[in-house]
């Protein structure tokens, strides 16, 4: 068990999620939530820290395994993620593509049973949803508890809700990025998803400053 990994940063590839780690002259090929991903930019040649697991992932053939090494910036992460892949119907590839939203916000969501939001995650129809409130919701105080002091009140939608989490992993404070998210989508109300919603809010922010000047 492969149960954590420290080395350089040398490649982000976006399209398939996955991160290059190189310790001790050995190239590691990572998979990490979107979440995690965006967080990387502008780190490649700095050095990081991922808490992993190693999954092996049995061929169509059925007569071999591949090695596939996940990875996540802290253990409530890869806790959350160990959770959802307990969910019958949720693999491996679509729990860490739902993570999109830090972990306190997605145990909030399963705990109060709000399936709407969860069906704002990629990945996640409604069916999955209610089955992953169904098999998990009463099993995640302690994602919750653990972040309560510093997660902010879940007064904004699904999608709104993962941008306001992307802003925060990008170092953003969690108020002033709230502040930009609601000024964003009052401007433009079709505003859907949280790519779209984070490049609305920065442009808010710009603006502000550019204001200030």
């Amino acid at each position: 068990m492969i149960a954590r990994i420290t080395g350089t940063l040398e490649a982000v590839d976006a399209d398939a999620s996955t991160v290059l780690v190189v310790n001790q002259g050995l190239g590691y090929t990572v998979h990490v939530p979107r979440s995690t991903l965006e967080s990387m930019n502008g780190s490649v040649g700095r050095e990081l820290t991922l808490q992993t697991m190693l999954h092996l992932e049995g061929t169509l053939a059925g007569s071999s395994f591949v090695p596939r090494l996940y990875g996540f910036r802290t253990t409530a992460e890869r806790e959350l993620f160990q959770k959802l892949t307990q969910v019958k119907g949720v693999s491996m590839r679509k729990a860490l593509r739902a993570m999109t939203a830090a972990p306190s916000t997605i145990a909030a969501a399963i705990e109060r049973s709000d399936e709407r939001f969860l069906t704002g995650l990629p990945e996640i129809g409604k069916k999955t949803a209610g089955q992953i409130v169904a098999d998990l919701r009463g099993k995640l105080s302690m994602f919750v508890q653990s972040d309560s002091a510093t997660a902010p009140a879940p007064t904004l939608n699904g999608a709104e809700q993962i941008a306001l989490d992307i802003l925060i992993q990008w170092g953003d404070r969690a108020a002033d990025a709230q502040r930009w998210i609601r000024q964003a989508v009052a401007q433009d109300t079709a505003l859907e998803q949280p790519e779209d919603i984070v490049k609305a809010a920065y442009r808010v922010k710009a603006q502000a400053g550019s204001d200030r000047a």
